[in-house]
């Protein structure tokens, strides 16, 4: 029985003494849990600021587009032949006028002489039939006469008409001979017109910008004019044609401001103005866009046509109002999790609200402050409210201390 109730004994102190242990253990990774817990409690959160200050902002519409001459002008030909002479290249500066190339004028020049030769001919049958009708119009008259003398017994009926039709006909061929005149005289006007057109001029003043053709080339012109030369009128002042998102057209007027780099210059903005807004739109993509044209002032000859241009459009300027970066609009508080053991309080909790407003710091603690937002350009925002002045802390960000 005694050594019944030790083996019980020895039993029951090895249960008391594996109790013992475990609780140590939990009581051991409940102490670590709340050392954790009441050291990042104790840590918190640093919250990054900006004083609120108030200043200007320009608010803009960002739109790409290409330097074009204001005015160019396509020299083309209406006649077919082989170019024999060009007397112009890139970059030439030409005047009205001047002779640009020469086609070859072989055939034209024959087209033109069987014209005149054909004019000469009709002429001459002209005169035939004019000729014609003046005997037959002399032998009317010597019937009337002799008519009237003789009573109407002379001539005879037969002649009578006989000379009358020959009459007739004279007279008819005459005008025909005088349609045949007129028709050999616009064929010759015809020739010489595309005799002349051999000769390419340019219709400008102003520079070769591209140049199409070479010596022995032949041009066709049978369905449309070909462009042999593009000539730029004035360098010194350019166009901006940019496409304008469908979204952002109805901020874009006649008469606002741009500011434009190109690739070649990209330390460097230039000034346009807008002088037309296209009202029909061109949609390339899927995209829907309008076109804005912009007088560039190029007196220092930088831009060239057809260089790329990045443009911002100043559509309006908000002067001394709440100028803040838009991280601010954007910022969201983190709530710290509130204290509970054993993993039973809440977790970090994020507040969304759809209200446009910022977070300012108040004695240690972050207030909302609702605003209404008057505009963005790039980074920045402005904003108008009521409950805020300047030097207001604005909170843009907030970071766990370390």
């Amino acid at each position: 029985m005694e050594e019944m109730q030790k083996v019980t004994e020895y039993k029951s102190s090895g249960l008391k003494w594996k109790i013992g242990i475990a609780v140590f253990v939990l009581l051991l990774g409940a102490g670590t849990y709340l050392l954790f817990f009441q050291q990042e409690t104790k840590e918190g959160y640093t919250y990054i600021t900006e004083p609120l200050k108030k200043g200007d902002l320009t608010i803009s519409v960002s739109a790409t587009g290409y330097i074009e001459p204001v005015e160019n002008v396509e020299v083309g030909t209406e006649v077919s032949g082989m170019i024999e002479k060009v007397y112009a290249d890139y970059n030439d500066l030409v005047k009205k006028g001047q002779i640009l190339a020469q086609l070859d004028k072989t055939k034209y020049q024959s087209t033109l002489n069987k014209a005149e030769a054909s004019l000469a001919g009709a002429k001459a049958t002209l005169a035939n039939m004019e000729a014609q009708l003046y005997q037959a119009d002399a032998t009317v008259a010597r019937n009337k006469t002799l008519r009237e003398s003789t009573k109407n017994r002379l001539p005879s009926r037969s002649d009578w008409d006989r000379d009358w039709a020959n009459y007739l006909v004279a007279k008819a061929q005459v005008a025909n001979a005088k349609a045949q005149v007129d028709q050999a005289r616009h064929g010759l006007v015809s020739s010489k017109y595309d005799l002349e057109r051999t000769t390419i001029y340019s219709l400008i003043d102003g520079i070769i910008l591209t140049r199409n053709i070479d010596p022995g080339q032949t041009v066709a012109a049978s369905f449309q004019t070909p462009v042999l030369f593009k000539i730029a009128k004035d360098l010194t002042k350019m166009e901006l044609q940019a496409s304008i998102d469908e979204a952002d057209i109805a901020k874009v007027k006649t008469g606002q401001t741009a500011m434009f780099s190109v690739d070649a210059y990209p330390e460097r903005e230039f000034e346009a103005r807008i002088k037309l807004v296209r009202v029909n739109s061109e949609i390339v993509d899927g995209v829907v866009t309008y076109k804005a044209v912009m007088e560039v002032d190029n007196q220092e000859l930088l831009l060239k046509p057809g260089m790329t241009a990045d443009a911002d459009i100043i559509t309006e300027t908000l002067s001394d109002t709440f100028v803040v970066p838009r991280a601010a609009l954007l910022y969201i508080p983190i709530e710290p999790r509130k204290g509970g053991m054993f993993g039973s309080g809440d977790k970090e909790k994020i507040t969304i609200d759809p209200k446009q407003h910022v977070w300012v710091l108040k004695n240690g603690e972050p207030k909302k402050s609702y605003v209404k937002v008057l505009g963005n350009s790039g980074s920045n925002t402005a904003l108008s409210s009521d409950a805020l002045k300047e030097g207001d802390p604005l909170i843009v960000t907030q970071e766990k201390r370390q």
